[in-house]
């Protein structure tokens, strides 16, 4: 018996731990992304469980989106502001039984809740069910937002940043390198049907024993930088995966589409980057008869 007592209190501090220790972390986050699908089910919403999982954190005090809805400025441009919610589907037997876990943006579990059981065989009356009874334990965090970041966690950011730069800056270089080598073969390409188109014409020329010279065939235009004018401040307007960028009279001057690599994006029907380099925007395109780069000024 008194072995028993004794591993109750134990189970119960360490509970009581885990529980203070998650209510530390999840009220220095702004916002909390559920997904549209969860993966033990087959479709986006199925059974309404990812509405009610929305609901239950809105109504506890969390200022919650869909992962596949339009972001808040802000979480669109710093994704760990963020926890990320998911529903985990616990093997049992003869019942159905699930978990809520909680995690950052670079995947780190912060909170799992209770494991959470019926035996109500119907699908979606079951998982409705289980899924309010795991969410009482995130309920017992009493979550309240808090804006002050500790110094632990802002050191984290700070280093999870500079790794980020500089994969953003490889990145910038690997695009750069794929455009440049989508240009070379291009140029080839055509080098090649130029090449043949010639023959053709000498073969003919010569089939019909004239003189002529085939006529030269002019090379192709360059394309076309967006003219903008060089002191220019250029307005930018959000939209759903990316940015339209504005001249003086509101004129779309060019779109700019996100990419993999935050600070990286590429301009919508040409082949060209925009990325932040030592704090400045970059236009850099290749023409294929020579290479454009400029600063632009833009604030994204």
């Amino acid at each position: 018996m008194k072995s028993k007592l004794l591993l109750f209190i134990i189970v119960s501090c360490i509970t009581t731990n885990v529980f203070s220790q998650a209510n530390t972390n999840i009220n220095q986050y702004k916002y909390v992304v559920v997904p549209l699908q969860f993966d033990f089910l087959k479709g986006k919403d199925q059974y309404r469980l990812n509405t009610l999982t929305r609901y239950l954190f809105k109504e506890n005090g969390f200022d919650v989106y869909f992962d596949e809805q339009e972001l808040p400025e802000d979480l669109f441009k710093n994704r760990c502001l963020a926890i990320y919610a998911n529903v985990k589907k616990v093997k049992s037997f003869l019942s159905n039984k699930v978990q809520i876990e909680l995690k950052d943006c670079r995947g780190n579990l912060i909170f799992v809740s209770d494991e959470a059981s019926t035996k109500v065989k119907e699908y979606k009356e079951g998982y409705r069910i289980v899924v309010k009874e795991a969410f009482e334990s995130i309920k017992f965090l009493d979550y309240s937002y808090d804006p002050k970041i500790d110094n632990a966690l802002a050191q984290d950011i700070t280093n999870a940043k500079s790794q980020k730069e500089a994969e953003d800056k490889a990145e910038i270089e690997r695009l750069k390198k794929e455009v440049d080598a989508l240009k070379a073969k291009e140029v080839e390409i055509n080098k090649a049907a130029e090449l043949r188109k010639s023959e053709a014409v000498a073969k003919q020329k010569e089939s019909e024993l004239q003189n002529e010279k085939p006529k030269t065939v002019n090379e192709a235009a360059p394309v076309k930088v967006p003219e903008m004018k060089r002191d220019e401040t250029l307005k930018t307007e959000l939209i759903v995966g990316g940015y339209r960028i504005l001249d003086s009279d509101g004129a779309v001057a060019m779109t700019l589409l996100k990419t993999a690599a935050p600070n990286v994006y590429t301009v919508k029907g040409k082949d060209a980057i925009v990325f932040k380099q030592d704090g400045n925007w970059v236009y850099s395109e290749n023409t294929g008869s020579s290479k454009v780069e400029k600063v632009l000024k833009i604030k994204l």
